[in-house]
């Protein structure tokens, strides 16, 4: 009776119209849309627009695709008529169209919604997206004949094959310039390229991807390494028509979880069957006698294919459920006992382990094994791999697959068959877990009750998870290492005395270390996203802008300027200023174009304030704090130079006291040196302040007069004017004040005058030791001649 049923079914099917369709897109009326907590205006617009123009991408299964009668099918089109029965419209497909040309389209506004498509910096110009309503990994595939990659960092420099107008070309082309991109006009046309070895990668969606290498048969490609980035699908709407996003993104929403569950189970487990077509049996179902043969031999395979079918469902779920665990940031003993049970879930009398090296790799360490008995992982653990040391000692030791038939009776296991029988353990394949560096992280296992040998799809299956699992340990390892050296870049910056900081290619700051705060009082939220020059007073400001004035010259010139020192005074919080020395260093793209800035600013205000001394020392009279002989010498000399340049005249005065010997005689030297500061300060108000008063020695001063007329006789008119108000000023009458230790407060009346001699100079006539001698010469003129005089040199005398 069943075998009659069966007939009688494909009879049924076979006479069926071929193009029949299961399920007809009728749209429903707006009113259908009310359940969604649309406002007016949202339904006016359903109402006002009954058809929507979508844009579908031809070739991208599974997600969307058109099959071989022509129909758009796949996880993006189910979706799609979820949509029209919420919202009562009618989706009309752009045919004829690549994926590149139906997103150009979209741009201009000729059409009103895109599907599964991922949200990029460039795109997000034009659209306006939903929140995904799928996340899948984005994955490196290559043709398995070498190392395995990784991560994208080890594709610089090497050919990666992508589907031209994907997300990824654009991620790739801004994240990764080194990468050569080969573009391919489908990702069946993409993953060939690979398999012909003209390229050396193909990064694409893990669905997508795997869909196209099973359908078409390109077994010898695999699952080489993940990307950091996530194939979101969305739904993208044109940004001129706000109320499609709005409408779009409340339907998604109120599609429940259960349901989005199954349409993407449903499309991910999606495989091509091999059986025999139920059209093509009805069409040569000719007599009665073929279709018994032909029923017998369609059950058989049906139910072959119904199990290759759950069981690969089976696989790629949990393989899927890997790959969002690792892009989700699972912890690392979660991930490895995920790929241990999908790989028990193969054959449910096997039991399988991961083993991971210790940290000097010598010892088999921590192990990933939630079927096996506790005794058994225990007695395991902390074994120093070697060759001979049972199946995973010797595979961690050499790092070649070890396969052990029979444990009872294998040399490895002369020291374990004991504690292997205890544990119900007959084989065991052993398969070593390597880094893309080729380094071995630790194995993978799997054991029999009894004595097995593996066929070719275990030998797969087992190599499949390791490296699986070598991707999970990689990622948990440089996990840590990033965290390690956060750990030690804060205690670097956050302990040092050094404020460390990095700005923008505009000055503006976008990290400062804490040590700031303890010098300058601000906060770092209170300088990120500030201006540099917010930190100088105004000379700093001009030291940076000199130092970047500098650094672009020479770039003119096509020298590449590295690290500038420079010293500056900073602003503080409370109003302090303080000196720092910041040491600034560019940092460029891969065109020499900086990008930004990094250093590190060192505080320096003691080292200053010692610096001032010792100048002051060097350049300065200690008793009347006016320059001295050798800071004199060097304003001359610069005087000199500006005359040459200006054509001007310059004039030197050396004065000298007279009757000073006297004062020092008779009310000692403490009245002799208030004499000298008095003197110093009478000159220094004689003066310009661009003029220079210096102390020779003694009690005798020098004058320097810049940038007189250009005129002699004008020249001579007014130095002979200062040098006469210099000669009032000090024969004016002083009072000392004397005050000392053993003594009472004493006053001291005492005149001064002062004998004064004038040698005007200009650069191109005369010498710095010419200058100083004429002046000197003149001054003994005016004492000779009696004294609080002034006198000009003259040539002759």
């Amino acid at each position: 009776m069943n075998f009659i049923r069966i007939c009688l079914f494909i009879f049924a099917l076979a006479s069926l119209p071929a193009n029949s369709s299961v399920v007809k897109n009728q749209p429903q009326t707006v009113g259908n849309a009310m359940g969604l907590n649309l406002t007016a205006q949202e339904q006016a617009w359903l109402s006002a627009h009954p058809v929507i123009h979508v844009g579908m991408d031809p070739d991208y299964a599974p997600y969307e695709w058109i099959n071989k009668n022509g129909q758009y099918v796949g996880m993006a089109v189910d979706y799609m008529r979820l949509l029209e029965q919420k919202l009562g419209v009618r989706f009309e497909i752009a045919r004829d169209k690549s994926w590149a040309e139906a997103v150009e389209m979209a741009k201009r506004g000729e059409l009103d919604i895109l599907t599964s498509i991922v949200k990029t910096p460039e795109r997000s110009n034009y659209f306006t997206f939903t929140e995904p309503y799928r996340d899948t990994q984005t994955v490196i595939i290559d043709n398995g004949q070498g190392d395995f990659i990784g991560d994208l960092a080890h594709l610089e420099g090497k050919r990666v094959a992508l589907e031209k107008g994907y997300f990824t070309q654009e991620l790739l082309e801004k994240d990764h310039p080194k990468i050569q991109l080969l573009l391919a006009s489908n990702t069946l046309a993409a993953l060939r390229l690979v398999m012909d070895g003209k390229a050396d990668a193909h990064v694409g969606d893990v669905g997508s991807t795997n869909y196209a290498i099973k359908k078409n048969g390109l077994h010898g490609l695999r699952i080489s390494g993940q990307t950091e980035y996530q194939s979101q699908h969305r739904f993208a709407v044109s940004k001129k028509n706000a109320n499609l996003a709005l409408i779009v993104s409340k339907a998604m929403a109120a599609i429940p979880k259960e349901e989005s569950d199954a349409i993407f189970s449903r499309w991910m487990g999606l495989r091509i069957e091999s059986g025999v077509e139920i059209k093509t049996v009805g069409k040569y179902g000719a007599g009665l006698s073929l279709v018994f043969l032909l029923v017998g031999y369609w059950v058989y395979r049906l139910r072959r294919e119904i199990g290759y079918r759950k069981a690969a469902e089976m696989r790629e779920h949990a393989r899927s459920n890997i790959l969002e665990m690792l892009a989700n940031g699972a912890p690392l003993p979660k991930v490895l006992e995920a790929i241990v049970r999908s790989a028990e879930q193969e054959n449910a009398a096997t039991r399988c382990s991961i083993l991971l090296l210790d940290g000097e790799g010598k010892h088999l360490g921590q192990a990933v094994a939630p079927s096996l008995p506790d005794f058994y992982n225990a007695a395991i653990e902390g074994v120093e791999i070697g060759q001979g040391i049972g199946s995973c000692g010797t595979a961690a030791f050499t790092g070649e697959r070890v396969i052990a038939e029979d444990i009872a009776t294998h040399p490895y296991w002369v020291n374990y068959k004991e504690l292997a029988a205890r544990a119900g353990l007959g084989a065991c394949w052993s398969q070593p877990i390597r880094a893309a560096s080729g380094q071995v992280l630790g194995t993978f296992a799997i054991y029999h009750p009894d004595a097995h040998r593996p066929a070719d799809a275990d030998l797969a299956m087992i190599e499949q998870s390791a490296h699986l699992a070598s991707i999970a340990i990689e990622r948990s390892m440089d996990a840590k290492k990033l965290r390690d050296s956060e750990a030690h870049f804060r205690l670097l910056t956050e302990d040092a005395s050094d404020v460390v900081w990095k700005a923008d290619a505009d000055l503006r700051i976008s990290y400062i270390s804490p040590v700031d705060e303890r010098l300058r009082g601000y906060r770092p939220d209170e300088v990120i996203g500030h201006h540099v020059f917010e930190m100088f007073t105004e000379e700093g400001i001009a030291a940076v802008k000199e130092i970047m004035r500098q650094r672009q010259e020479a770039e003119q010139g096509g020298a590449l300027n590295g690290a500038s020192t420079f010293e500056a005074q900073h602003r503080c919080k409370d109003g302090r200023l303080l000196w720092a020395e910041v040491l600034s260093k560019p940092e460029r793209d891969a065109h020499g174009v900086i990008t930004g800035y990094h250093g590190i600013t060192r505080e320096i205000t003691e080292r200053k304030q010692m610096q001032d001394q010792v100048r002051q020392l060097a350049f300065y009279d200690s008793l009347t704090k006016l320059p001295n002989r050798r800071l004199l010498n060097d304003r001359l000399n610069q005087a000199l130079t500006a005359s040459k340049r200006s054509d001007c005249y310059g004039a030197v005065m050396i004065l000298d006291l007279d009757n000073f010997k006297l004062l020092n005689d008779t009310h000692g030297h403490l009245a002799g040196d208030l004499l000298l500061i008095e003197v110093a300060s009478r000159l220094t108000h004689c003066v310009r302040e661009m003029d220079t008063v210096a102390r020779f020695g003694g009690d005798e001063f020098v004058v320097m007069l810049s940038d007189l007329e250009a005129d002699k006789a004008g020249a001579l008119l007014q130095a002979g004017i200062v040098a006469e108000k210099i000669r009032i000023s000090l024969f004016a009458p002083y009072v000392l004040t004397l005050s000392q230790a053993t003594k009472a407060e004493a006053t001291v009346n005492h005149r001064c005058s002062a004998s004064i001699g004038v040698a005007i100079f200009k650069g191109i006539e005369t010498s710095q030791d010419d200058v100083l001698r004429q002046a000197d010469t003149a001054m003994y003129q005016a004492k000779d001649a009696g004294r609080n005089l002034v006198r000009f040199y003259e040539s002759g005398t």
